[in-house]
């Protein structure tokens, strides 16, 4: 009898064992590379959305009308009055680098003393579509004032009401919109120098943002000019009696103060980066209450910056802005200005362009590299640039390190994936975005996608707060059914649409990896964009 038990006790652990073997099939580990400069395409910009160098455009305006903002090699070519086609022609001929996101401005100045027509709403939406048509996010804002002499402005009322006006224009287009900018005030919308001194006025401030939060959809930020003083101002004010500093736990929380952002329009312009941080004798150093404040705040926001026109606050050194960016974690930074295509004489970008950076640089400086990204394919030293090195690094940079998968499943299982990745840029990913894991067939067909519980605003390039920025690994885990699958082999994939529905599908919203060796995946109609890890045989389930 005891033998008899024993056997079965044998014959079931053998079943079972074969089971848990069925289930679990024999994974196998690929790894991937970064991309070399020798890489196709390997020299210019990864069109990544939602991340950096950033156009400047003017949006809404009458065909015609007067504005300046045609770019320096369009001088005496182009027409002076205004088109689309301005910055249209700015997006192809600086595609090489990758550019996806434009600030772009849409003045109201025709109406400060009554609403905003309806030619003018019809004008704002064909610009927007343009916008989506072309495949560039914006960053979004309005402004009345359009020098510092403080001639005519709007009261504080009167933006209230056009922000009423604007909300069903704003939610429509959420797709295309990276951030808003909260505007309105001031010159340039940058809140200082208006007519009514609003910018003195810290209810009526708040009252606007506390409008704008209102307006703008929840899971958008809006971005300020000065921060974290003005900041500061309007999250203490009654109105939304908000203050608290950001962290880890309230982060992406959608409360006021995960949604205000900042959009440093001095960088690194003189000591208090053009008036951003004012306060001696730190200035824009740390040491600075304000600059250690937003230090601490931005590994979760969405940053934005340009440097002043034609070099005003001094030539800046790239290696000394790339630091910067880290520190604060950029995720764009204009291309416009102080750089010869826009303003016909070279400034600091260009020198960006000019001079060499080295790896040995960069390590000093604990800034983020892949390890073969001054090496070609046949491990010889390649000569970079600060240009390319800001340019490529700017906001997010997903780097796939490995993948495992198995080989071979029968039909009907699950393919089980562990996927790990660095982000090597300078920011983690602000905006919701969805992750899934993809199998193509041989037809060239998207066979089935498979949605998992990754968040990327974790991805951090390292943990908020280490002084030796050292980089942090991060996993997908998650399965993908084959069941009702026809035997034979299919591509893996990685996914990571745009959150939004009506831009999911285009492939030039979907985030590609930063691997020389991932291959990018797109439709026969050019949909999807889908990062390929390898390769799966479906055997037939039948006896």
């Amino acid at each position: 009898m005891i033998k008899a038990l024993a056997l079965h006790l044998v014959v079931a652990l053998a079943l079972t064992a074969s089971v848990v073997a069925a289930a679990s099939p024999q994974l196998r580990s690929v790894r991937y590379e970064g991309i070399r400069p020798s890489d196709p395409g390997g020299r210019g910009g990864l069109p990544n959305p939602e991340r950096g160098f950033r156009h400047e455009i003017y949006i809404g305006q009458p065909p015609g009308s007067s504005l300046w903002g045609v770019g320096a090699y369009l001088r005496d070519k182009a027409p002076k009055g205004f088109t689309d086609d301005w910055w249209l022609m700015n997006v192809r001929r600086y595609s090489s680098h990758g550019i996806t996101l434009a600030q772009a401005y849409c003045y109201l100045d025709d109406f400060i003393d009554g609403p905003i027509s309806e030619e003018k709403l019809a004008f704002l939406q064909r610009s927007l579509d343009r916008c989506r048509d072309t495949g560039i996010k914006v960053l979004l804002r309005f402004a009345y004032e359009k020098n510092m002499k403080k001639e005519r402005g709007p009261t504080a009322e009167r933006i209230l009401a056009h922000l009423d006006q604007l909300a069903p224009l704003i939610q429509s287009n959420k797709d295309i919109i990276y951030v808003f900018q909260a505007g309105f005030v001031g010159a340039w919308g940058e809140w200082h120098s208006s007519t009514h001194r609003i910018e003195e006025d810290h209810a009526a401030l708040a009252a606007i943002l506390a409008k704008e939060l209102e307006v703008v959809p929840e899971d958008r930020m809006i971005q300020l000019r000065i921060l974290p003083r003005y900041k500061r101002w309007v999250l203490d004010a009654p109105i939304l009696d908000a203050l608290v500093e950001l962290n880890e736990q309230n982060a992406f929380s959608g409360i006021p103060a995960a949604r205000i952002a900042l959009a440093d329009d001095g960088f690194l312009a003189n000591q208090s980066d053009g008036g951003t941080w004012t306060e001696p004798p730190f200035y824009a150093n740390p040491g600075n209450p304000e600059f250690d404040a937003f230090t601490r705040e931005s590994s979760w926001l969405a940053v934005d910056g340009e440097l002043f026109w034609s070099d005003l606050g001094g030539e800046i050194d790239g290696l000394r802005a790339a630091r910067r960016l880290r520190l604060h974690h950029y995720s764009s930074l204009s291309f416009t200005h102080s750089y010869s295509g826009y303003e016909g004489k070279p400034f600091s970008i260009d020198r960006w362009m000019e001079t060499p950076l080295t790896a040995e640089e960069l390590h000093q400086a604990k800034l983020p590299v892949s390890r073969n990204y001054f090496e070609d394919g046949a491990g010889k030293p390649v000569v970079r640039t600060q240009f390319e090195y800001i340019r490529d690094h700017l906001g997010y940079r997903i780097e796939l390190q490995q993948a495992s998968f198995p080989a071979m499943v029968t039909q009907g299982d699950d393919i089980p994936m562990t996927i790990d990745l660095i982000n090597r840029g300078f920011a983690t990913l602000v905006n919701p975005r969805s992750v899934y894991l993809a199998l193509i067939n041989t037809s060239g067909e998207l066979a089935r996608t498979q949605k998992v519980s990754a968040n990327p605003h974790t991805w951090q390039p390292f943990q908020p707060g280490d002084g030796d920025y050292s980089p942090l690994t991060h996993q997908i885990k998650g399965k993908i059914s084959t069941d009702t699958f026809p035997a034979g082999e299919y591509m893996l994939g990685l996914w990571m649409p745009d959150a939004t529905e009506s831009i999911a599908k285009d492939a030039r919203y979907a985030v590609r990896a930063a691997n020389g060796d991932v291959p990018w995946w797109t439709s026969a109609a050019g949909e999807y964009g889908i990062n390929v890890l390898g390769r799966v045989e479906v055997r037939s389930s039948a006896k």
